[in-house]
């Protein structure tokens, strides 16, 4: 739901569209960059300084790092995810983006170490880095893309309206669907359920948690996306209708595209090709997303939960097993199984963890 910290971001970053059209073209993002550091370190000194460090100590190591490219990496990666530890582990430490901002980060420095990316200019690095719409929820957007959209940033009024409606449809998901809506939904769920057991209650509870999540994250997306739109800049889309997937495969090319691609790029792929057994690169992929939101085992247990969902869809799909269904059967039937199954990891791994009788 809308936190007042979460509304006090977005109307930081909204503050970015006016920056950016009225300081020089040359000089726009310099000035942005300058504003999300300030706010960051009015909000968070602990995640201005981590990030303000990235963008600075990036650039030196992809410059001076070309004969070590090995060590280098490996040193960056570490303390990239060691810093993210922290964020999490170390009470008192209240980051802000730190998920986000430190996959952007790997990504640059694996990028680099591939050959893909050569060098980093400071200024490239804090234009990338310090971008306040993208902190609070992302997407995880890509360096390279990233580049291009600013390379061909122009005036549009069709795009700056079209970035103001999706701001408006993102703060309407955020604080009537979410808010308003979906909670009263759960208040009438748990009122329907008392009745029931702790397995089944929860499992009800979870999907409307399941529903809700989407209507928080994806509109905090749109608000992101749409405050991009308005200073000129297309980035990478978050979401593209999880609900309508039929299966679970189809559901996780949908959800959080940012994030699966990001893991798909830099962990499924890679142990694919090292080790030849894709359903080991699906398990270590969903522990990094899992992970990725906490460092705990009841996340450890959510990722062997899902890669199973996962690996059933693929032997369970009608069309491997010769079965053609009616299309409105799969069209309702689709959404309905696999957000039975996202839901039902809550209850499962609290019966595994002894979380109720």
């Amino acid at each position: 739901m809308m936190t007042p910290d979460l509304f006090t971001l977005f109307l930081l970053g909204m503050i970015c569209v006016p920056i950016s059209w009225a300081v020089p073209s040359k000089y726009a993002f310099d000035a942005i960059s300058i504003w999300t550091f300030m706010c960051l370190l009015l909000l968070s000194p602990a995640s201005a300084l981590w990030l303000l460090a990235i963008a600075i100590l990036l650039p030196c190591a992809l410059t001076f790092g070309g004969r070590a490219k090995g060590p280098v990496t490996a040193i960056a990666s570490l303390a990239l995810i060691a810093g993210l530890v922290a964020s999490r582990t170390l009470p008192g430490w209240a980051w802000i983006g730190g998920a986000f901002f430190t996959l952007r980060a790997l990504h640059v420095v694996l990028e680099w170490w591939m050959g893909r990316i050569s060098t980093l200019g400071y200024r490239e690095s804090l234009h990338y880095f310090l971008f306040l719409p993208v902190l609070p929820a992302g997407p995880i957007n890509r360096l390279p893309h990233f580049q291009h959209q600013l390379r061909r940033r122009r005036w549009e009024p069709e795009q700056f309206l079209t970035g103001a409606e999706r701001v408006l449809i993102g703060l309407v998901w955020l604080y009537l669907i979410a808010g308003k809506g979906v909670a009263k939904i759960d208040f009438e769920v748990m009122l329907a359920t008392e009745t029931l057991a702790p397995f089944w209650r929860i499992w009800a509870g979870s999907a409307v948690s399941w529903v809700e999540l989407f209507f928080v994250f994806a509109g905090a997306t749109h608000v992101a996306l749409g405050v991009s739109l308005m200073m000129g800049l297309k980035l990478e889309e978050n979401f593209s209708k999880p609900w309508a997937a039929r299966n679970l495969v189809e559901f996780w090319t949908r959800w959080h595209m940012s994030l699966t691609g990001w893991v798909q790029d830099y962990v499924f792929r890679p142990i694919t090709a090292l080790t030849r057994q894709p359903v080991i690169a699906l398990i270590a992929a969903l522990l990094v997303i899992g992970l990725w939101h906490e460092f705990s085992l009841y996340y450890i247990l959510w990722a062997l939960w899902q890669s199973l969902g996962i690996v059933l869809s693929r032997f369970m799909l009608p069309q491997r097993a010769g079965i053609s269904l009616p299309n409105w059967i799969s069209a309702v039937a689709g959404p309905i199984c696999v957000l039975g199954w996202l839901s039902a990891a809550r209850p499962v791994i609290g019966l595994i963890l002894g979380g109720f009788p």
